[in-house]
C-alpha cells in the first residue's frame, strides 16, 4: 500500500510517519488543542498501544480520552468482523481507535485524516502495524486506483458538509 500511495502522489512525512499529498490543506477539526496533546502525549509514551493496553486504560479518565483509547470503543466494529479483512479504507480515522482494531484483525488499512495532527496520533497509536498506512488529507481530494474490500466511516457523516466543496 506504501507504494501505490507513492505512486499516487502521496509523500511520507517521516517524522510523523503519515503520507501527505502536496498542498494538502488541513481541515479545522479537532476537540481542542488541549485534549488531543494530551491524547498526543498519552500514546507517544505508551510503550504499549495494543488494543487492549492497560497503560492506555489507566489513562482514560473522561469522555475524550475513553473515546479516543479506549478498547469498548471497537465493539461498534465487532459485529462486522468477518468482513473486514483484505483492503480497507477508513474514512475518518480520528485519533486511531477504530484503526487500531482494524489493524489488529490483519486488515490492510488505509486511514484517512483530515486533521494532520489527528492523523499523526493515529499514526502513533499504530507503529507496530506495518499493514497500516495513516494518510492527511481530504477525503474529495484523496485519490486511490485500486479497489477497497471494506469502507467505513464512524463518526464522520455528521460533519461531511462542513467540509466538502458543493
Amino acid at each position: 500500500m506504501k507504494a501505490v500511495l507513492s505512486e499516487q502522489g502521496y509523500l511520507l512525512d517521516t517524522v510523523q510517519n503519515i503520507y501527505c499529498r502536496p498542498g494538502y490543506r488541513e481541515i479545522d477539526y479537532n476537540d481542542g488543542d488541549a485534549v488531543e496533546e494530551k491524547i498526543a502525549a498519552i500514546v507517544s509514551a505508551a510503550s504499549d498501544v495494543s488494543l487492549f493496553s492497560e497503560e492506555l486504560r489507566v489513562a482514560c479518565t473522561d469522555w475524550v480520552t475513553t473515546c479516543h483509547l479506549h478498547a469498548t470503543r471497537t465493539n461498534l466494529l465487532r459485529p462486522f468482523r468477518p468482513l473486514l479483512a483484505g483492503k480497507v479504507l477508513e474514512i475518518g480515522a480520528g485519533c486511531g481507535a477504530l484503526t487500531r482494531y482494524l489493524g489488529e484483525c490483519g486488515a490492510e488499512v488505509i486511514a484517512l485524516e483530515g486533521s494532520r495532527r489527528r492523523a499523526a496520533i493515529a499514526a502513533a497509536r499504530t507503529r507496530d502495524l506495518p499493514n497500516v498506512c495513516v494518510v492527511a488529507d481530504e477525503f474529495d481530494l484523496f485519490t486511490w486506483e485500486q479497489s477497497f474490500d471494506c469502507v467505513i466511516l464512524v463518526g464522520v457523516l455528521e460533519y461531511a458538509g462542513l467540509f466538502s466543496v458543493a
